[in-house]
């Protein structure tokens, strides 16, 4: 639902899920959702995401200590998606946002609307989702009113039919076409190991077009086990240093069922020797009810 609204539907009634995030060191995010069908009307979901920055030293502009502070955000959504046909399905998330920053406090709402397309066979699909759409209402003190960080994506995904693999490809961004952090892919004035002054060299268009895509795959072992792999040329290239990238950009992971509980493990590599972890667990709340006559109170 936060990838996309449009993405829920059958498999995401009577579902609850909560996932918790690793990131850099002190630093963790996670959040809880549900979603449920009612009647003909739809699909409704909601969520809510939150992110600790941790607590860190603070000084006055003379380098003078003022204790320490705290950083974190929080985000509800609330969701909703209808089919329009067999094929094509439709949905919107409205978002509110809030930010603490030390004494600073901001908040904005957002809007996200998405369409999903699903073939026939259950092959191929398509999803076209605009994210963040929207402005804040109250801005940092001493601060201005900022863009929302609005976003649009495109993604594909496929799956053979007689193959164990399901492939997948995402182009985000797409609102903006140069999305390198810098035009030069190298730093002007770098001196290299023979003490030669290395020489910028601009991103051609191939790098980026590059920049825009993601790309995965999952190994399908069974109804309820699989293998994922991924990679992210952006992160690669902005965050992977020029002698030492080793897999920088990578992610793997794995996800199964354990009794009525669906766990998915990711682990996405951000520089060389840091990792970012994920733990997902979702299940179906109407499994765990008790089925009339099957059981009695003693």
């Amino acid at each position: 639902m936060l990838n996309n609204p449009a993405l829920l539907g059958n498999s995401n009634h009577n579902m609850a899920s909560m996932n918790f995030n690793t990131q850099f060191p002190g630093v963790w995010s996670g959040n809880g959702a549900y979603a449920m069908k009612y009647k003909d009307v739809g699909y409704f979901g909601m969520s809510v995401s939150y992110i600790d920055y941790g607590t860190m030293d603070a000084y006055d502009a003379g380098g003078n200590a003022e204790g320490q502070v705290q950083a974190n955000e929080t985000s509800i959504a609330l969701g909703y998606a209808k089919p329009l046909n067999n094929q094509i399905s439709y949905g919107v998330n409205i978002k509110m946002a809030y930010s603490i920053l030390a004494g600073y406090v901001a908040n904005g709402i957002a809007l996200d609307a998405g369409v999903l397309y699903s073939s026939a066979d259950s092959i191929l699909s398509a999803a076209l989702v605009f994210k963040n759409a929207g402005f804040m209402l109250q801005h940092y003190r001493n601060g201005e009113r900022e863009k929302l960080p609005f976003q649009v994506e495109l993604g594909l995904n496929f799956k053979p039919r007689h193959m164990p693999f399901r492939f997948n490809i995402t182009a985000h961004d797409l609102q903006k076409a140069d999305i390198t952090y810098n035009q030069y892919l190298k730093t002007n004035n770098t001196i290299d190991l023979s003490g030669n002054t290395v020489v910028a060299k601009e991103a051609n268009l191939g790098e980026k077009v590059m920049r825009h895509f993601t790309i995965g795959t999952e190994l399908v072992l069974g109804k309820n086990f699989g293998i994922l792999f991924g990679y992210n040329h952006q992160r690669r290239k902005e965050m992977a240093p020029d002698i030492l990238s080793r897999v920088t950009g990578f992610s793997w992971g794995l996800h199964f069922k354990v009794s009525k509980i669906q766990i998915t493990y990711s682990s996405a590599a951000y520089f060389p020797g840091y990792n970012m972890n994920l733990f997902t667990f979702s299940a179906r709340i109407s499994d765990f009810s008790r089925k009339n006559g099957n059981s009695r109170s003693n």
